[in-house]
């Protein structure tokens, strides 16, 4: 269903055909179609510890067979076998993605060869750092970590670190932020001497990153620490080891990664090294045995009993021909509270554009791609944002997700995780169904509407593999709205404007006598009038 410049014009038909279907189901309320017995089976799909459940949203079986039907014309078969291969899928960059290979089952040989070399050197450092052999300038043991990096470097190992590490072994802290209060917090309580720092940066240019690595330099300095013994608490994580060297990281405590692994990706890589730490190499073991599990579901099953497909081509319905913009994720659990923020970045940095491959007819060309990602956890945010979500003027589709068992209390033997679990599931229903009580409906106030779709998500438990089928099935069900709207999820040149903009204006900064009046912008005449006069101001402010 494809040509040799790209899609025939049987995929404009079908994506005609899915906007029929969107104008009659949106005629239809989910109170009604939830009526249906058969409809819950034909709505769900599992995956290892996974179980999916669309039934509450705005779609019946036979579009979704519809859905299944315009990704095959959108070769997503190939586009998977493509991506199991470590084929070159990022087609601006001309190059792999290889995060699959840093699981160890698929992708390129020498990436999976390499990426086992280097898991080998990061377990090694783990046990130093745990066992207490590395010591720090003054001969003290190394007892905590402190990983600096930005985006991907730091929201995946974050949030592994915030879902997994419960045996509090070895304290692993994070600081992103350039804000210097960021830094301040994850130092503060450590003594210097017995801290290791790592510094984690793909091309190791990273400007925050470095940023905050100077400033750890100096409160080691000011502890004490000779320029000569720094190699003791530093280690650099890169795909740029020369850059990593040149800063003065010493080449034993320097670990790799591919070039091909994005920085949202990146977390399966020595990336990962503050989680397996923190949680001990066993429990990172068992995460990437997860994704791995994912991995080959993803790539071997068909499309019908394919959960990450599900999950993306759900996402590309809701956004794309339901008109629905925004996408709240909340996981019925605390530990998996970072979880939205590591996904709108996964979803909306990979998905988040308008450029398509080159032979997308312009029909396909024409559809939303990424919704906006946002959430928090249940059950706080029933007292938050909740309100909207059932009595706004638009539906946001939700993802709840639940755990069966979460740290080994389920529903029969904690009261409390029976609350959770009792609430995801009301709120779920509660959306969809509201309250068909017209003489309540007449009044406005308490009206519920429903018909506010959602995906229910429940997981067997919240062990360290079943997190990494989660991530994993993510990971593959942003490829896969990607690879049916024709857009690469692999390159962010968006990020790069605003980075270049910012060095600009710091230079202009840095150059500004703050003795002058009036101030002397020469050489910032590329600023536009509004940045120009918002420099005077900090300026003037500068208290």
């Amino acid at each position: 269903m494809r040509g040799a410049d790209g899609p025939t014009t049987d995929t404009r038909l079908l994506i005609d055909d899915l906007y029929l279907r969107a104008r009659h189901l949106k005629g239809r309320h989910l109170r009604d179609l939830l009526t249906d017995r058969t409809r819950v089976n034909a709505l769900q799909v599992d995956a290892g510890p996974i179980h999916l459940d669309l039934s509450r949203q705005c779609i019946d079986a036979a579009t979704l067979h519809a859905l299944f039907a315009w990704a095959s014309a959108c070769d997503l078969d190939g586009a998977r076998a493509r991506l199991a291969k470590g084929e070159a899928v990022n087609f601006t960059e001309g190059r792999a993605a290889v995060h699959p290979a840093l699981r160890g089952r698929f992708g390129p040989a020498a990436v999976r060869e390499t990426a086992r070399f280097e898991h080998q050197r990061m377990a090694g450092l783990v046990e130093r750092l745990r066992s207490g052999e590395r010591r720090g300038f003054d001969g003290s043991p190394l007892k905590a970590l402190v990983c600096l990096g930005i985006g991907g470097s730091d929201l995946g190992p974050r949030l592994i670190t915030d879902a997994l590490a419960s045996d509090g072994h070895y304290p692993v802290r994070f600081a992103a932020n350039a804000d210097p209060r960021e830094l301040d917090r994850a130092l503060q309580g450590l003594a210097p001497q017995s801290t290791a720092i790592a510094i984690i940066s793909k091309t190791f240019s990273t400007r925050e990153t470095l940023a905050n690595a100077a400033a750890a330099r100096a409160w080691l300095r000011t502890a004490g620490c000779p320029p000569e013994a720094e190699f003791r608490h530093f280690i650099g994580i890169t795909a740029q080891p020369e850059a990593a060297r040149a800063w003065g990281i010493h080449h034993e405590h320097l670990l790799r990664f591919d070039q091909g692994v994005g920085g949202r990706y990146s977390a399966w890589s020595t990336v990962g090294l503050g989680a397996a730490t923190a949680c001990g190499m066993p429990a990172f073991d068992a995460l990437m045995d997860g994704a791995a599990g994912m991995d080959a579901h993803f790539f071997e099953q068909p499309l019908a009993h394919n959960l990450p497909a599900w999950l993306g081509l759900m996402s590309v319905w809701n956004r794309a021909f339901m008109g629905l913009g925004s996408l709240a994720v909340v996981p019925y659990a605390e530990r998996l509270a970072l979880l939205p923020a590591w996904l709108q970045q996964l979803v909306m940095e990979s998905n988040g554009k308008t450029a398509r491959a080159a032979g997308v007819d312009a029909t396909r060309a024409s559809l939303p791609t990424a919704p906006v990602v946002w959430g928090a956890c249940g059950t706080t945010a029933q007292h938050s944002f909740f309100q909207q979500l059932h009595q706004g003027p638009e539906p946001v589709p939700v993802d709840f997700i639940v755990p069966c068992v979460n740290s080994g209390l389920t529903i029969f033997n904690d009261e409390r995780q029976r609350i959770v679990a009792a609430n995801a599931l009301a709120q779920a229903s509660a959306l969809a169904v509201g309250r068909p009580d017209s003489a309540i409906e007449a009044s406005g106030h308490e009206a519920f509407p429903g018909n506010r779709p959602s995906s229910l998500i429940l997981l067997r438990d919240l062990s360290a593999s079943t997190l990494g089928a989660l991530l994993a099935a993510y990971e593959h069900a942003t490829f896969t709205a990607a690879t049916v709207l024709g857009i690469n999820p692999f390159d962010q040149y968006g990020v790069e404007l605003g980075k270049q903009m910012a060095t600009q204006i710091e230079q202009v900064l840095q150059r500004l006598d703050a003795a002058e009046r009036p101030l002397n912008l020469e050489g910032a005449g590329h600023l536009d009038e509004a940045t120009r006069a918002s420099i005077q101001r900090l300026v003037q402010n500068r208290g």
